[in-house]
């Protein structure tokens, strides 16, 4: 628990949709322990939005605003202005923006630019290539509830439903996920690239390296957003480069996992 980073989530109600709420706080304790649990914007809004009923189970502490004039300069300037201010106590470890709105990237540039680590949440068909790019990670909570519902749709199915059925079903779910993470043949590709430039040095590929090149390569990386072939995603890395057929898993005996073409 000593070692778990300390956390500041920051909320944009009027840019986020409070159906994402268990998402966004069941992602963020992958990260550490919420020290600041804030939730931005007009009172009007976060009621119109159904926040409010969210803020009260999820302990979230709602800085209310009042828009002066049009639009919601507002709120941005309120999420910002304690973001910096919460950088400068110097008692947090990491910020969590949840929100799709560009307006944050110079915000994010500037405290990744600080040292501490920059989580982004947001929609994947919001979202620019800036905003993201501004992050460590930035996290498609759509995708995870999208995932979270096809989940329980599968389940559902094959009570039901015979095993070609639930084999149609999960080719069906399989094209309707998105394309906005990188293509599998993509990452493939990436993994073997890795792997023949460590052996030009002599040097095996571990898993962790592996890991490391892929979110750094492609900055909305995650295995859950990719579907197995029986139909569920996957949860580990492990699993994910295990069922390339070009690729073959190894355990040494230090339990070290490493990675090499077949």
């Amino acid at each position: 628990m000593a070692d778990e980073k300390r956390i500041a989530l920051l909320i944009d109600a009027e840019n986020i949709s409070a159906q994402y709420a268990d998402y966004i706080m069941g992602e963020v304790d992958n990260y550490g322990i919420c020290s600041y649990k804030r939730i931005y914007g007009s009172w009007d809004r976060i009621v119109k939005t159904k926040w409010e009923s969210e803020i009260r189970k999820n302990s979230l502490k709602a800085m209310m605003q009042i828009n002066n004039t049009k639009g919601k300069n507002a709120t941005d300037s309120a999420l910002i202005i304690d973001a910096m201010d919460i950088l400068y106590r110097g008692n947090v470890d990491g910020f969590c923006i949840v929100s799709s709105d560009s307006d944050f990237t110079s915000l994010a540039r500037r405290l990744m630019e600080s040292g501490v680590m920059v989580i982004g949440m947001g929609e994947s068909d919001k979202a620019t290539d800036a905003l993201e790019n501004a992050y460590d990670k930035f996290v498609y909570i759509d995708l995870l509830a999208k995932q979270d519902q096809e989940e329980k749709l599968a389940e559902e199915r094959q009570r039901k439903l015979t095993e070609k059925a639930n084999q149609t079903t999960n080719q069906e779910n399989k094209e309707n996920r998105g394309a906005n993470p990188p293509s599998k043949k993509a990452v493939e590709a990436k993994i073997q690239e890795i792997i023949m430039e460590n052996d030009d040095r002599s040097k095996p590929t571990d898993l962790g390296q592996i890991g490391n090149e892929l979110s750094r390569m492609f900055k909305n990386f995650d295995v859950r957003y990719y579907n197995r072939r029986g139909g569920k995603r996957y949860k580990y890395l492990k699993e994910f480069v295990g069922d390339f057929k070009s690729l073959e898993i190894t355990v040494a005996t230090d339990n070290r996992v490493y990675v090499s073409i077949k």
